[in-house]
């Protein structure tokens, strides 16, 4: 059976590298899809790969628009049956000078980075077959601020049981942002850092499931650091190119049955870098 893999936000940067070392690395037949939500944008990325001897497919996919997802979740069980890889990629940031209030900032940026990225997950995760690889784009972002926040909302984290709590939690960060409280909360001044602590909580979460799921056995769940690279969302700053930066993403979505090392948890360079200490 041939293997199917979705790449999230993958028309540039890290994600287009995700869709070029897949396409390398799986077999011929095998199927890679790359996603961006201007489909213009997202056809003449696989044109560009294309004249390189690759052949990834497309179709439109916009994470914020559940009917795009949906879209997307029926395609893939129409024409493939299943899915065995999903890179979850896409994600904004707003820039170190962006005038937009905080408020705004951690609303905006916590609604895309988690809150969107885990409706995608639900919808495309029932497709997902045994043995199956689900990566999550983190940040080594997440461990910095998980080091500016305070004891108690840690021990929140640590403790966490259900994706309902984690909810409550990041809506709690948004809400205490919109009357400039959060920090006398203990959460950070960052919004992008807290929202990939909040994916990398996600991921453990999810992946705790699936550990317990004897009808699709051997499917993981983890988050990846592709370290400080060089994309639009840095500015051009970093000291990695984005195939650099896909190295671990695709290490991780490569990992063969049965290697379940370090599952739920981040990885930064192919080596485990915990969050939640």
């Amino acid at each position: 059976m041939s293997r199917v893999a979705v790449v999230t936000g993958s028309n540039k940067g890290i994600g287009l590298a995700c869709i070029r070392a897949l396409c390398k690395q799986l077999k011929p037949d095998d199927v890679v899809y790359l996603t961006a939500r201007n489909p213009e944008l997202g056809k003449k990325a696989v044109a560009d790969l294309e004249k390189e001897g690759l052949k990834p497919r497309f179709h439109q996919l916009d994470i914020s628009n559940k009917a795009s997802v949906e879209a997307l979740r029926d395609h893939l069980k129409k024409e493939h049956g299943g899915l065995d890889i999903l890179i979850n990629n896409a994600a904004i940031a707003y820039k170190s000078k962006d005038p937009a209030p905080f408020s705004e900032q951690a609303k905006v940026t916590n609604g895309v980075n988690y809150f969107d990225n885990a409706q995608a997950y639900h919808i495309l995760s029932p497709l997902l077959r045994p043995n199956a690889r689900v990566v999550n784009v983190c940040s080594f972002v997440a461990v910095m601020t998980w080091g500016k926040m305070g004891d108690d909302l840690k021990d929140q984290f640590r403790k966490l049981a259900t994706e309902e709590e984690l909810n409550t939690i990041v809506n709690k960060f948004i809400d205490l942002a919109a009357k400039d409280e959060h920090t006398k909360h203990g959460f950070p001044g960052t919004a992008y850092g807290f929202s990939k602590v909040a994916l990398s909580a996600f991921t453990r979460l999810q992946d705790r499931i699936f550990e317990k799921d004897t009808a699709r056995p051997g499917i993981a769940v983890f988050a990846a650091d592709p370290g400080w690279v060089v994309t639009d969302m840095t500015s051009g700053s970093g000291k990695k190119n984005i195939d650099q930066g896909a190295d671990t993403l695709v290490w991780l979505a490569m990992r063969p049955e049965g290697d379940l090392e370090g599952r739920g948890e981040m990885y930064s360079d192919r080596k485990l870098n915990k969050v939640f200490l």
